[in-house]
Order: structure tokens, then sequence, then C-alpha cells
């Protein structure tokens, strides 16, 4: 007799575990960076601009399933944190878009100083759904002597 019930017991939790279906993604839609060259010097360094053109979207054929409901564009400086660009929280939302215009030379910086050649420059993208689903996206700018 229990060997019969265990037998029951684990056929109900496979049974059970095995109908849960995966959460779907959140999709990374658009994610161009554009350099602008302001300064002119052919090469990357503090003077120059980048253009983000970002969609972020949900996947759930129900829209009232699945929404966005925190999102940050944030950036480090040789990997310490320097500040967030842009964000939302507390929102539900089935896209997020987002065009910004980053002038290198005024970002803030995390400590004193200033940008130096070799300097990383760590845009992140980042955003979370209503069921916990991640997504991040990274763009490196080094800068060039």
């Amino acid at each position: 007799m229990n060997k019969t019930t265990i037998f029951i017991l684990m056929t109900t939790i496979l049974l059970a575990t095995g109908c849960e279906r995966d959460p779907y993604p959140l999709s990374l839609d658009r994610f161009d960076v554009r350099w602008f060259d302001d300064d002119q010097s052919g090469s990357q360094t503090p003077g120059d601009a980048l253009q983000f053109i970002i969609e972020i979207s949900t996947t759930d054929p129900d829209p009232e399933d699945q929404f966005i409901t925190e999102w940050e564009f944030s950036y480090t400086v040789n990997g310490a944190f320097a500040g967030i660009l842009q964000g939302d929280e507390n929102r539900s939302s089935n896209t997020v878009s987002l065009n910004a215009e980053v002038f290198i030379d005024k970002l803030q910086l995390p400590g004193p100083g200033q940008l130096q050649p070799g300097d990383v420059i760590e845009f992140r993208l980042w955003a979370i759904d209503n069921r916990g689903t991640q997504l991040e996206q990274t763009h490196r700018f080094v800068l060039e002597p």
C-alpha cells in the first residue's frame, strides 16, 4: 500500500509541475546606437555623442497577462555606477520606447576627475515584467587617444 501511495503522489507531482509553461520573454525589438563624432577627431572622445533608439515589448499573446513593470537606462564609468539616464517604475505597459541622445562630456562621473583615454563607459538597458522576467542589454564606449 505504501508503494502505491508513493507512486500516486509522485505521478501527481510530475503532472502538476509538467503543466506549467515557461513565462513569455521580453523582446528587445530594437537597440540601435549611432555614434556622432561631434568634435571631428575621428576617434571616440569625450567630445562625441551617442544616440540610442530602443524598443522593448512583451511577447505574451494576451497583453493583459504580461506587462513591463520597471525599466532603466543607466551607465557606469570604469565599472563604477554613475547614474540613471532614464527609467520608470510602477508602470504597466506592453512596450517601452526610448530615443536618447547622450553627450559624453555632459555625463556625471562617479568620482572626481575627468574622462581619460582608455576609460570605459558602459550603457545598460534593463527591464522587468510582472512575472519577474528580466531583459538586459549593454553598449560599451571606450575613449580613444
